[in-house]
């Protein structure tokens, strides 16, 4: 959770985000500026890193990167979200902690029985053997009965506990699970969201093994995706986030892992894959996205279509994932500079190449 500031402080912050964006010539919105406030307040690591590497870079803050940054930035909501399920997972697996406890406990209770009939059997035993007259066996035996009837339905009781307490850990492990999976799941599109695509890359580029198996990274962008938001709305700009989703999905398969990187970009992990089989996979996502037409449910009207852009990388071996996002995003603004709706690849560093094309959108 964050720590509350003071209004000294917000006032500071408000102030720098403004001189920013006019050092910049960026048009002083709402949306911009919750930007630049998240950037000099740093409540955003992705932000603060993709701006200060534009701004190293010189890059140009235009309408269309600032809506990009603000997609990014909306991200923070979400993670609101996050933290209501990670206080659900963690409530979960108390109870379940709590459930195993009163197990424990009934299990030691029933063993405490178990030692106790013990005894009384052992002592009936030694009565037994010293017993003179009828009438003092009956009374030890009449004992041994009230006593096994006892044991029986304490047995009984116990039973019923412990089947209670299994359906109450089945139910919580349910929960546990449920909230573990959204957690990881991106609610629009179902996709993979950023938390675990931060986790899946990690895991590959470990798995990778200092690069002695392939792997490869695609980060993908929906061209012009702020003017058909503005055109058209945000509910028919979210089914077109859905539509891509979608095709990213059919295009990806086994081990590959598509996730919604954040706004209108997406990202796929590719292990035991090349930069050509990456490319490969690019090209076709992008064939398919834009073949397909958008129709306002409504009315029927035909609002034409979507491209994307995408950027490919392939693990060097002694990168970081940190350093392979880099490079597969700077391919990816390669592509949107050299006219959208085509591939480009990263070739180790800041060398790229054009590897696919299928015209400007």
């Amino acid at each position: 959770m964050s720590q509350p500031i003071s209004a000294e402080e917000t006032n500071n912050f408000a102030k720098e985000a403004m001189a920013h964006m006019a050092r910049q010539d960026i048009a002083p919105t709402p949306d911009n500026f919750m930007v630049w406030y998240s950037y000099v307040a740093k409540k955003d690591p992705d932000i603060c890193q993709r701006i200060d590497w534009m701004l190293q870079h010189g890059r140009i803050f235009d309408a269309e990167e600032c809506n990009g940054l603000y997609l990014r930035c909306m991200t923070l909501a979400a993670s609101e979200d996050g933290e209501k399920r990670d206080t659900a997972l963690q409530s979960a697996s108390a109870g379940v902690e709590k459930s195993v406890a009163e197990v424990m406990a009934i299990l030691d209770e029933a063993s405490a029985d178990a030692e106790r009939y013990t005894e009384t059997l052992t002592s009936a035993g030694g009565e037994l053997a010293s017993a003179e007259a009828a009438g003092a066996v009956r009374k030890i035996v009449s004992n041994l009965v009230e006593e096994t009837k006892r044991v029986a339905d304490q047995n009984r009781k116990v039973n019923d506990r412990l089947e209670q307490s299994n359906r109450e850990i089945a139910e919580l492990n349910e929960r546990i699970t449920d909230a573990r999976k959204e957690a990881m799941c991106d609610g629009l599109t179902g996709l993979d969201n950023r938390r675990a695509f931060d986790l899946a890359l990690g895991r590959a580029v470990a798995d990778s093994n200092g690069g002695a198996s392939e792997l490869s990274l695609l980060i993908l962008d929906i061209d012009h995706f702020k003017k058909f938001n503005d055109t058209h709305g945000h509910l028919l700009g979210d089914q077109v986030i859905k539509l891509v989703a979608k095709c990213l999905t059919d295009c990806t398969k086994g081990h590959d892992t598509a996730a919604r990187y954040g706004g209108e970009e997406f990202a796929i992990i590719l292990p035991n894959t090349d930069v050509e089989g990456a490319v490969s996979v690019a090209e076709q996502i992008c064939e398919i996205v834009a073949s397909k037409r958008i129709r306002r449910k409504a009315t029927g009207e035909n609002l034409g279509g979507v491209t994307i852009s995408i950027g490919a990388a392939q693990f060097g071996g002694s990168e970081s994932p940190e350093e392979l996002i880099e490079r597969a995003d700077t391919a990816l603004y390669a592509a949107k500079n050299a006219g959208r709706n085509r591939v480009e690849v990263a070739l180790g560093g800041p060398v790229l190449r054009v590897v696919a094309n299928s015209g400007g959108a």
